[in-house]
């Protein structure tokens, strides 16, 4: 993992139970559950589609549910945004003259999709880490351009909130409460100076990569074995994704709804 400031995406790798399985599994099981889950249209089947992720929150127990909750507080700030323009903006009946009923409903399906399939890529795919992540996706076959941005992005984009961070903390020290016009010219200057640091720390890495004869020169994982742990594992996401589409099909006679 080509990290040097490790303090700075610690928080994204953590260690589970779950990492007894091998990372191509994980991906595998994950991603193939999201897309199922963004294809439900009704209530019934997100219930049932929600039963999975409820148990991958208890997997850890109590200190996994709470770094969980926490990320996914942070990430419900944007679901609010979708609360309020949707039924506003959506066509149909208007409760109220101005809320959309059948965009009130369809807002509060999104939000469900989002929070359950951020807790299945949470708990299965980001834990394991840029490094795993990696192995995972070299394991698969994608090509080493594509693990390779993976990589270079996922660097840059840890730099970037390191930066920013101390960045807004230096200026409310110096500057404290203050807004208008001074306020707007601070936060200016500050993402300014932020870009212009993170294309510096771009160049060097790309420096760096070169140095060591590209990506194949950082140091990489062991290579890992499928055994029937995994084997057991996909058999029960692959009968968990049957019953959710025997329960979508069970539903079809409500109609669509996105």
């Amino acid at each position: 993992m080509i990290l040097s400031d490790l303090h700075t995406c610690r928080d994204f790798e953590n260690e589970s139970r779950l990492d007894a399985l091998d990372a191509r599994c994980r991906v595998i099981c994950a991603f193939a559950f999201a897309f199922l889950l963004a294809s439900l249209r009704d209530i019934v089947s997100l219930s049932v589609g929600s039963v999975l992720p409820l148990l991958l929150l208890c997997v850890d127990g109590k200190r996994g549910f709470t770094l969980i909750a926490r990320r996914l507080l942070s990430m419900n700030k944007i679901s609010v945004l979708v609360v309020l323009f949707l039924p506003i903006t959506y066509p149909g009946e208007r409760v109220f003259y101005l809320f959309s009923e059948k965009g009130l409903f369809i807002s509060f399906l999104i939000v469900w999709k989002l929070n359950v399939i951020s807790v299945v890529l949470l708990k299965m795919v980001t834990s394991m880490g840029i490094a795993r992540i990696n192995g995972a996706l070299e394991g698969l076959g994608f090509p080493l351009k594509l693990r390779t941005l993976l990589l270079l992005t996922a660097r840059c984009i840890f730099l970037l909130s390191e930066r920013f961070g101390t960045m807004c903390r230096a200026v409310d020290l110096r500057m404290g409460n203050s807004g208008g016009i001074s306020g707007c010219r601070a936060f200016a200057y500050m993402v300014g100076t932020t870009l212009i640091h993170s294309s510096d720390r771009a160049e060097r890495t790309v420096l760096a990569i070169g140095c060591r004869g590209g990506i194949s020169g950082f140091s990489g994982l062991a290579e890992s074995r499928w055994t029937w742990r995994e084997s057991s594992f996909c058999l029960l996401f692959l009968i968990n994704s049957a019953l959710l589409i025997l329960v979508s099909h069970s539903q079809t006679g409500f109609g669509p709804l996105l």
